[in-house]
């Protein structure tokens, strides 16, 4: 049996155990045994989650061990999971069975793609990519590792989103922009041009703050 530990124990982490559980029949022989987190009460108060076990720079990982990152900001996801991979671990992806993924499309390890999210044919996800509930990923578009797409985000057909981008929810991409590496999209914007690397923009249409 393969054992999986979700990195982070905060809201993000409790989402994705509850994606977990929704999926779990479709993963094999596969048991989630706690979180990897340095806030080690960070459960304190919830009920029906597994432990915080450690710490992930104080956990090393084992044969049989499996992870995913559920952290929401693409810099610390980068930061952990490469901490793991360093270590020797192996990431896992969580799909929804409520998702619906379209024919071609690659998703690279350690993706958390959530419930009613619409990914059209011919999709290139990178690793450790986040997507929130109700994303619909145009065809032939391109996501770059560690990205986080909150919930109800729209990316037209050709779009290519660069490393470690945050799209707050209800964000809306035409086809064809590039979003630059670490940018940020304030939620509800529409993205009607390149954004550039390391730029943060808002509005309708989205402007560099």
């Amino acid at each position: 049996m393969k054992h999986l530990y979700i990195i982070g124990a905060r809201g993000c982490g409790r989402e994705t155990y509850s994606l977990f559980e929704s999926c779990k029949e479709s993963l094999g022989d596969i048991e989630c045994v706690g979180f990897l987190d340095d806030k080690s009460d960070a459960l304190d108060g919830y009920n029906g989650y597994p432990p915080v076990i450690a710490s992930v720079e104080n956990f090393m990982p084992k044969e049989h061990d499996v992870f995913i990152c559920a952290l929401g900001e693409p810099k610390w996801v980068k930061y952990y999971t490469e901490i793991i991979e360093r270590k020797g671990g192996k990431f896992i992806s969580l799909i929804s069975p409520k998702a619906y993924i379209g024919q071609n499309t690659i998703i690279g390890d350690g993706c958390i793609i959530n419930t009613l999210t619409t990914i059209s044919p011919d999709v290139k996800i990178g690793k450790h990519v986040y997507c929130g509930a109700y994303t619909n990923i145009g065809h032939d578009a391109v996501i770059d590792d560690c990205c986080h797409i909150g919930a109800f985000g729209f990316l037209g057909g050709g779009t290519h989103i660069s490393q470690c981008v945050t799209l707050h929810p209800r964000v809306n991409i035409l086809p064809h922009k590039k979003i630059g590496n670490n940018a940020i999209v304030g939620a509800s914007s529409v993205v009607v041009r390149n954004v550039s690397p390391d730029t943060t923009v808002f509005g309708i249409p989205a402007k560099k703050l």
